[in-house]
């Protein structure tokens, strides 16, 4: 009977922790329907990040590689070749098979992590399409002044190097990558205006 009780009391707690969860009481995260708590929902908006960011990432890098061809008489891994010097801090980049993986692999964890960022900066920012799509080609923009005006006059130069990328060139690649991060958020765009509503 001691026993019996017990378990009773058990379930009881269990039952209101449960409810405590379910309402959406303060300090609590909900795991079903994710509106209460503070990192309800991270996991998706960041995992969303990431797949935007991967796609946008290649989209990105296959528009430079059909430009270093088509445009530049270089081969299409020229612009893998570029990323590699992040790592190698070569002045030039060197034209070897291990140049190449350090590109790609480079270039497609900066795309992630971009993307990611487009989801926690810009996303919750965007109350309708329009916004986003616009918020997409700041933040495509903001890249480029930070990654290749900023980042590549104090610690990369072969990026503003006059034989190192195009810059009309990456300003367009770059705003590119911005927009095609927005498909990924349209539905999160109209959450935050229902939400505001």
């Amino acid at each position: 009977m001691i026993r019996r009780d017990g378990v009773r009391g058990d379930r009881k707690r269990r039952n209101e922790k449960d409810d405590a969860l379910r309402s959406g009481e303060p300090g609590t995260v909900v795991a079903e329907g994710q509106t209460p708590g503070l990192f309800a929902g991270l996991g998706q908006t960041l995992t969303r990040g990431v797949v935007a960011g991967l796609f946008a990432g290649l989209l990105f890098l296959v528009s430079q590689m059909g430009w270093a061809v088509e445009n530049l008489d270089k081969p299409a891994l020229a612009p893998m070749l570029d990323m590699s010097t992040i790592f190698t801090r070569d002045e030039v980049p060197a034209a070897t098979p291990g140049s190449v993986v350090i590109g790609l692999v480079t270039h497609l964890n900066l795309s992630m992590l971009f993307g990611i960022g487009f989801s926690m900066l810009v996303v919750p920012l965007a109350r309708n399409t329009m916004l986003l799509v616009l918020g997409g080609l700041g933040y495509g923009l903001l890249l480029y002044v930070l990654n290749i005006q900023i980042l590549g006059r104090l610690a990369f130069e072969w990026f503003t190097n006059p034989n190192g990328p195009p810059q009309v060139a990456e300003i367009f690649f770059h705003a590119e990558f911005g927009l095609l991060l927005v498909p990924f958020f349209i539905g999160a765009a109209q959450r935050v205006r229902a939400v505001a509503a």
